[in-house]
Order: C-alpha cells, then structure tokens, then sequence
C-alpha cells in the first residue's frame, strides 16, 4: 500500500509538472501558439477555438491536482485529452493529410512527431495509471478514514451534521431535586 501511495505521488507530481508549464507556455506565447493551431489541418475556426480552449482547459486541468477532491477530474480530464493528443499525432505520423503538419507543442519543438508521439503514449499510461490509482484508493478508503473525514465536517459544523438538529431535551429528574 506505502509503494502506491509514493507511485501515486510521483505521478501526481508528473502530471502537474506536465500540465502546468505547458499551459502557461501557451498563455505566454499565445500569438505563436495561435498561429500554430491555425496552420493544423483543420478550419481557421476550429484552430482559434482551440487556441483558446486548450491553453485554459490544459491550465484547469494542472490545478484540479492541487485539491483532494478534484483529483478525479484531473486525472479523468487528463487521460481524455491525452487519448485526443496521441489520436492527434498519430494521424500526423501516418501523414493523414499528405504532410506532417506544423508543430504546436511550443515546449517540446524541439521533439520529431514520432518521438513525440511515445511522449505522448508515456503520459497517457501514466494519467490512467493515476486515474487507476485514485480509483483504488477512493474504492478502499477505510472506514476509519471516513470516521475522520466526518469527524472534520462535524467540527466545521460545530458538533452537527447537516442533517441533523439539536432538539432541547427535558431532562428527567427525581421529585426531590424539582423542589429545590
């Protein structure tokens, strides 16, 4: 269990590592980018609306790593848009369009479409791998975890549960102490 954990982490760590600069390379040279997505071997349209989605949803998907509960997401989102990626560059390799079209992966120029491509294949096993993970730990979470997880709302709520409410209780007690 100590082994997954430390796997989950680094992986955690990868995918935040690989997410976050790439968004905010593509935030910071947005007309270079931009004018990448618009040479693809799609419609001008659809490359200036994923150069305005992808910087943004690449960026989402970095910070959704950083809370607990949004991890699900990221790892989700994460393998969903790799699986896109590797789609993507694979139709580049194969020449699809008749030619390798212009790269837009600003970090990784430096990278042939084919080494991009098991590039891409690596973080795609590593987001399932992570998205795996969560899944395992979030199916074998003990109860003894779910007892301090309630036990923090409870303290968040001052003692109360949501659904429940405090109801004044008429304590019973003996003739004697109800005289004095």
């Amino acid at each position: 269990m100590k082994a997954k954990k430390i796997i989950y982490q680094i992986i955690l760590i990868t995918l935040m590592a690989l997410w976050i600069p790439i968004s905010l390379d593509k935030f910071i040279n947005y007309d270079l980018f931009k004018s990448a997505m618009i040479q693809q071997p799609f419609s001008d349209q659809l490359g200036k609306y994923l150069a305005y989605i992808l910087p943004a949803l690449e960026l989402a998907v970095g910070l959704l790593f950083i809370l607990p509960k949004t991890r699900l997401w990221a790892f989700s989102l994460s393998s969903l848009l790799m699986v896109v990626f590797v789609a993507y560059v694979s139709l580049a390799v194969l020449k699809v369009w008749g030619k390798i079209p212009c790269g837009c992966g600003l970090v990784f120029h430096q990278l042939g479409w084919v080494a991009h491509l098991w590039l891409n294949i690596g973080f795609l096993l590593i987001s399932l791998l992570g998205l795996a993970l969560e899944l395992y730990f979030h199916k074998n979470e003990t109860p003894k975890s779910r007892i301090v997880k309630n036990s923090a709302n409870n303290d968040v709520n001052g003692g109360q549960s949501v659904n429940e409410t405090k109801v004044p209780v008429k304590l019973k007690t003996s003739p004697r102490l109800q005289k004095e």
